[in-house]
């Protein structure tokens, strides 16, 4: 456990330099996650390294004087495929209705792909993402390219069966100049919380997830959230 308190410590650091920044906005929020995810052996076992995931996500900021509010909601679907025992390559398509406070609400298209490593490293457990997206206005046809590194060690509880903690950090950085953000960094993600298999089918996480985002405008924003995330596996 004195491990995983440093680790977290590495990971806490940038966030925790970023949270004296000048001008800066903070705000608490909400996000719910639900997956649900398969795979296609039922069809042919010649597919069994082929699987699938569709999820929803809604986001709520407490960004107005009337409290919380919907600030965004998204919708998931992917299909990938196992390479080997640690590798996966997924393409997806993202669905976006994005509702910013005193602007007009706008609809977003994202293609992505995602390289997924998953590997256990002694008593830890650990998740690393590269995904790659194209962010499509649909409204102004605006097209912002970005790249995000996602990274994750989970580490399971021996005084709860199926109870584990994890940490999580993932970085954002857009490729070209567009309205959806400057070039270069972006925005930084990091979380921890608490897993917990229900059963062999159902599982899910409740945590913290602070979220910095690194504006255009110079005025950047810090949104502590509660996050919740239900998953099921068919």
């Amino acid at each position: 456990m004195q491990k995983f308190k440093i680790i977290l410590g590495v990971l806490l650091l940038p966030q925790s330099l970023s949270s004296y920044a000048a001008n800066q906005t903070e705000l608490f929020g909400i996000w719910g996650l639900v997956t649900l995810q398969g795979d296609f052996k039922s069809l042919s076992p010649n597919l069994d390294k082929f699987q699938w995931k569709i999820s929803n996500q809604n986001s709520v900021r407490e960004d107005s004087p009337a409290g919380l509010r919907l600030n965004e909601s998204l919708g998931f679907g992917q299909v990938g495929y196992q390479l080997n025992a640690n590798a996966s390559f997924w393409m997806g398509y993202l669905y976006d209705s994005a509702h910013p406070l005193n602007r007009l609400a706008y609809q977003e298209s994202r293609l992505y792909q995602d390289f997924v490593w998953n590997q256990n490293i002694a008593e830890f457990n650990f998740t690393s993402r590269v995904r790659l997206e194209d962010r499509i206005n649909q409204t102004s046809g605006d097209v912002g390219y970005r790249a995000k590194q996602f990274i994750q060690l989970s580490h399971a509880l021996p005084f709860i069966t199926d109870l584990s903690v994890y940490i999580n950090e993932e970085a954002y950085f857009y490729l070209n100049q567009t309205n959806f953000g400057k070039q270069g960094f972006s925005e930084n993600r990091v979380g921890v919380g608490l897993s917990y298999q229900f059963t062999s089918k159902i599982g899910g996480d409740v945590g913290y997830l602070e979220q910095y985002i690194d504006n255009k405008s110079g005025n950047n924003l810090l949104v502590n959230n509660l996050q919740m995330n239900l998953r099921y596996r068919f």
